[in-house]
């Protein structure tokens, strides 16, 4: 018996030291080659160049002869060929009027608006819904900030409650109010006759209230021969008295600036690049490389258009800017999970419920510390995004057990 007990102790012993052996073999393998992991992230890397240069545009300075002058039209708001963009006054009396026939035209329509209905049920119960729906459009146009949209329907609003709270009585007292108010405003358009007028535009374009004296420098006709010499002597020219603003025509605009010759050298003319301006307008957009100059003393004229967002770059002249020459879409990966097998092929191995597995891979580019990798998914055998790449493990192959 008592020999009997004494094979079972040897024989735990003996398992304890294994197990002890094996945990401390455990412990010094993660000391010395810790298992260590990276996600598989989509990534996109290019190659261009930070630099600065100018917005050109087919521009029209807008002049007046008033001495007061009072813009109406929005920056970057398109405006039609004869429209209206701002109202002119020669004295400061005409001015102060002008704000009187503004607030009498507004409490007319609200007044005419109140007028359309009678005090009959049935109106009144079309009253509230049409008040419920203006309020729950202009609780729309609030939430999206749409002035414009508020301003447009207050008046109307304004009229509905008004009428909704008077009766048939009210009626004929709607109507003096309604006169009088049209026989004050009338007098003070014929006083207005002789020193307030609409300045208005003979062309159509985007208005903008911004000159800078670039208008007649920069302008599409010259950016063919532009020199990087010329280019490097741009002044702007003295902002003549008078001007109030500019329109800009069509829907084309550019960016020109000098980038170093080295930097556009496999760039050529028909090329899409990314441009993001610095400041101002920070939208990623696409722009077209109408021309590439030769190279002048280690430089070269890039020339860059695109006919959009017209609207949104009235505001921009000189502007620094990074334009991406080539855009390397694909997963990033570091360079120390990078391995090559036996035939050359470059390969990541991804952790798998706990076996390394070899993915192989296509390197695109050379960001640094990593590169970023073809994005495959045609196949499930390929790296795809979230993928745990494997960084540092020992002994690694296909199929070994890691985790």
């Amino acid at each position: 018996m008592k020999q009997g007990r004494h094979y079972t102790n040897l024989i735990l012993w003996i398992l304890l030291a294994a197990i002890a052996v094996y945990f401390g073999y455990s412990v010094v393998s993660s000391l010395y080659e810790p298992l260590t992991t990276v996600t598989a992230v989509e990534y996109e890397a290019g190659a261009g160049y930070y630099t600065t240069g100018f917005v050109v545009r087919n521009e029209s300075v807008v002049q007046t002869s008033y001495d007061i002058t009072v813009l109406s039209a929005a920056e970057g708001e398109h405006v039609s060929a004869g429209a209206s963009i701002a109202t002119g006054y020669l004295t400061d009396g005409a001015q102060q009027r002008q704000g009187r026939i503004a607030e009498l035209r507004s409490q007319l329509q609200q007044l005419n608006f109140a007028y359309q209905y009678s005090a009959n049920a049935a109106d009144q119960a079309a009253l509230d819904a049409e008040i419920k729906s203006s309020l729950a459009a202009m609780s729309r146009y609030i939430v999206r900030r749409d002035m414009n949209s508020v301003s447009d329907l207050a008046p109307e609003l304004k009229g509905l409650v008004l009428r909704r709270s008077s009766d048939d009585t009210d009626a004929d007292s709607l109507q003096l109010q309604i006169d009088a108010l049209q026989q004050e405003l009338d007098s003070l358009l014929s006083q207005a006759e002789n020193d307030t007028k609409a300045v208005r535009v003979s062309e159509a374009g985007y208005f903008s209230a911004v000159v800078d004296g670039y208008e007649s420098v920069l302008t599409p006709d010259i950016l063919d021969t532009l020199s990087v010499p010329d280019y490097q002597a741009l002044q702007s020219r003295p902002i003549a008295d008078g001007t109030i603003g500019k329109l800009i025509h069509g829907d084309t605009w550019y960016y020109v600036t000098a980038v170093p010759a080295d930097e556009a050298r496999d760039v050529k003319a028909g090329d899409t690049v990314q441009v993001t301006f610095a400041r101002d307008f920070y939208e990623k957009i696409d722009m077209r490389v109408e021309r590439v100059g030769d190279n002048e003393a280690g430089y070269r004229m890039l020339i860059l258009s695109c006919n959009r967002y017209m609207q949104n770059v009235t505001l921009l002249r000189e502007q620094s800017a990074d334009v991406i020459f080539v855009s390397y879409p694909g997963l990033r990966v570091p360079k120390d999970a990078v391995r090559v097998d036996e035939s050359g092929q470059p390969g990541v191995y991804v952790l798998e419920s706990a076996v390394a597995r070899w993915k192989s891979i296509t390197i695109l580019h050379d960001n640094g510390e990593s590169y970023v990798v073809e994005l495959d998914k045609n196949s499930t055998a390929n790296l795809w995004p979230g993928d745990e790449v494997i960084v540092n493990a020992k002994d690694l192959y296909d199929g070994k057990v890691v985790g």
